[in-house]
């Protein structure tokens, strides 16, 4: 009964949290997915919601839930919507056109993008930024001030805050959920819409809110044309039509499905069955008019891999797909096929539509995971890894820098498949080398790990079998290449013809510097310009932002340090479990599970503030010097308790502080509020990581705690001091 009186008496507070937390993730999940620009910079999505959440609890005007419902509404309409704009030589849709825009500004290379530089578009997508920036704020700041005014009344602060932490863990939860399910995030807005009800203040509120949700029930929703199937993936969206056939051999492509991901160009399920085979000859010679370069014995990228090493018996195929590449294997007649793909609807795709049915033969076994996880965990020995067209359209969370790829393609990641490799095993990388960087890169990682430079060459077909691509071979054994070619002449000139070089000058990729889509190591553009215009708007604006309000320095400074700290965890995290949702699941829910666990220490009065702050910087310069590669040698079970708690720790000590803060400030909402801007600080800190590396925010870490810390203690600090003249 005490803890029903409990939820009764705190219910508002639950119910804000909890849809704080879901929206905050169905909004992300739809801008990233609908304006793809975001699937690539979607932490910039969740800075705004910090900023809107934390400038609801500090502001002195009141804002009304409708504001919320209303531009939540909007919102939604206008990113789905296809409304072109035409401007004296430019030509965009409505706010789904910020990609073109400012996609030249960009040095990280976003994938079947235009690099088409307009000055006047870049200033319109900029534009056009900061206006869905401000409308994101604008739609949580009343959330955040219903959050705060809660807060601020609240007679038991460690209480109403451990409220607030568990209904946002339940948020997290429910968002996972429906992703788990494959919801569309527009159901999930619609159910928000509806929850907001909750919150009306009076008859004329509840009444226009409950219009704006029966409105949005019956347009929201984008229409779909009948003949694509569209999947909502736990990374995704993924969109499903059949593949156009020219039977004119202008596009002579085989039959089959063509797969979409946040409405540009991904895969594609082909019909290259040994029927099919038989009269791609035909084709490829009528396209390429007979030159030597191209042979149709090797034009099939898929089937490749097996004609260079056709003894193989056991394959690994990385990045499986919708099963083009474990369907060649089967037509060569490979015993035993591992097919490792992360997005399970991907796979259930492939079981459904693939013509050849790959996987649902005996000898193909699907694995649902990571492949950088997959090869720390495997103990079998391969005669053929395939890395397949393993590119990524989307950051692995909200919280990181990293693509689903990222960790595949770095120096450590070449060595754990030399480690799983035969004797005489091959390695077969497929990419689409689109920069030259990329390529380079790649050559320049596997020439370091294998101790010889791979056999790079180009493999275009026209669409007779699919898109093509680069390909990097390399065997363990340094000899196996020439034995491999020397039994295979055809295929040794093949290669020669089609080879292509690129620079040896490039540093490879590691696991603390993994961005293979960024040229360089720099501060990009586009990160420092949105910062640039939020940081100044912010100075600007600031006694219109808070009025007579000063932010809680300490708070802020902590704000700053937990995100920045959450950032880099969550990419450690990641190489110990996989770049996968049920990582991050549980790596954030952990976060909070300790936050918890904090509270409840603090009102015990177990730990005291001084002593929590020791041992948090002795647990974070304890990470900094060991090196994740020991903590990956242990088991798999070892890693889940050892190393999460490990590396979670410092969340543990940072709360005790955090907790003690809290419960002694003045103005909770206030206090609250400045935490959640000191976030924002920190996550555009996060870009660092493009320049120096992830491991390198451990430094700016432990700076931020300790400014909170030393903020937060400064009377005490400044009587203690004695000054002699």
């Amino acid at each position: 009964m005490q803890y029903v009186k409990i939820i009764k008496d705190n219910l508002q507070i639950i119910i804000v949290s909890f849809i704080s937390l879901f929206l905050e993730l169905r909004v992300i999940r739809l801008i990233g997915t609908e304006i793809r620009i975001f699937a690539y910079f979607s932490n910039l999505v969740l800075l705004a919601i910090f900023v809107g959440l934390g400038l609801g609890m500090i502001v002195k005007t009141k804002f009304s839930i409708i504001t919320t419902s209303s531009l939540l509404f909007l919102l939604t309409i206008i990113i789905s919507t296809n409304y072109i704009v035409r401007w004296p030589n430019l030509e965009f849709k409505l706010f789904s056109g910020i990609t073109e825009l400012l996609a030249p500004l960009s040095e990280s290379y976003i994938w079947l993008q235009l690099q088409t530089y307009s000055k006047t578009g870049i200033v319109i997508g900029i534009i056009l930024t900061i206006l869905l920036f401000l409308m994101i704020v604008l739609i949580f700041m009343p959330l955040g001030q219903i959050l705060g005014n809660l807060l601020q009344k609240h007679n038991k602060p460690i209480l109403v805050y451990s409220i607030n932490v568990a209904a946002s863990l339940a948020g997290l939860w429910a968002f996972q959920a429906f992703s788990l399910a494959r919801f569309s995030p527009y159901f999930g807005i619609i159910l928000a819409l509806g929850a907001l009800i909750f919150f009306a203040k009076n008859q004329v509120e509840k009444l226009a809110l409950i219009i704006i949700f029966l409105t949005a029930t019956a347009f929201i929703v984008p229409r779909i044309e009948a003949k694509n199937i569209t999947y909502w993936s736990p990374y995704q969206k993924l969109t499903l039509s059949p593949a156009f056939r020219d039977e004119t051999n202008v596009n002579p492509q085989p039959g089959g499905w063509y797969l979409e991901v946040n409405n540009v160009g991904y895969m594609s399920l082909l019909n290259l069955s040994e029927e099919y085979q038989a009269t791609a000859a035909a084709k490829l010679n009528q396209l390429y008019n007979n030159k030597p370069e191209v042979d149709v014995r090797f034009a099939d990228q898929y089937s490749l891999p097996y004609k260079l090493k056709p003894d193989s018996k056991n394959v690994l195929i990385v990045g499986a797909g919708a099963g083009n590449d474990a369907a060649a294997a089967l037509r060569s007649k490979i015993e035993q096929i591992d097919a490792v793909e992360i997005d399970p609807t991907i796979i259930e795709i492939g079981k459904k539509f693939h013509y050849e049915k790959p996987y649902a033969k005996n000898n193909v076994n699907v694995i649902i995971d990571d492949g950088r996880a997959y090869f720390e965990r495997t103990d079998k020995k391969y005669d053929l890894v395939v890395m397949g067209l393993a590119d990524s359209h989307t950051l692995s969370s909200s919280l990181t820098n990293l693509r689903l790829d990222h960790y595949l393609y770095t120096k450590e990641s070449f060595q754990k498949i030399k480690d799983i490799l035969s004797d005489r095993g091959v390695l077969f990388l497929t990419f689409e080398v689109t920069r030259p960087w990329m390529g380079a890169r790649i050559e320049k990682g596997l020439t370091d790990v294998f101790g010889q430079k791979p056999k790079t060459f180009e493999n275009r077909s026209q669409g007779v079998f699919g898109w093509g691509g680069y390909s990097f071979v390399v065997s363990k054994n340094p000899g196996e290449m020439d034995n491999l070619l020397e039994k295979n002449p055809d295929l040794s000139t093949f290669i020669t013809q089609n080879t292509r070089n690129f620079s040896t000058s490039t540093n490879p990729l590691t696991d603390d510097w993994p961005y293979l889509y960024l040229d360089k190591p720099r501060l990009p553009v586009i990160h420092l310009l949105v910062a640039l215009i939020l940081g100044g708007s912010l100075v600007i604006f600031r006694r219109r932002f808070l009025g007579t309000s000063t932010l809680d320095v300490p708070m802020f400074f902590w704000g700053a340090a937990f995100l920045l700290f959450e950032f880099q965890n969550i990419s450690k995290t990641s190489l110990l479990f996989g770049i996968t949702w049920v990582t991050n699941l549980f790596t954030i829910s952990a976060i909070l599970l300790l936050l918890l666990l904090a509270n409840l220490t603090v009102a015990k009065k177990l730990i005291s503030s001084k002593t929590a702050f020791i041992f948090l910087i002795i647990a974070i310069i304890c990470q900094y010097f060991v090196p994740l590669s020991r903590i990956n040698s242990w088991s798999y079970w070892q890693k889940i308790i050892v190393a999460s708690i490990f590396l979670n720790l410092p969340v543990y000590f940072g709360g005790i502080i955090f907790t003690n803060m809290f419960a002694k400030a003045k103005d909770k909402a206030n206090a609250l509020g400045s935490n959640f801007l000191g976030s924002v600080f920190g996550g555009f800190a996060e870009m660092i990581t493009f320049l120096t590396g992830i491991h390198s925010l451990l430094i700016l870490v432990v700076i931020f705690y300790t400014l909170g810390y030393l903020f937060a203690n400064n009377l005490k600090i400044l009587s203690n001091l004695k000054f002699r003249t």
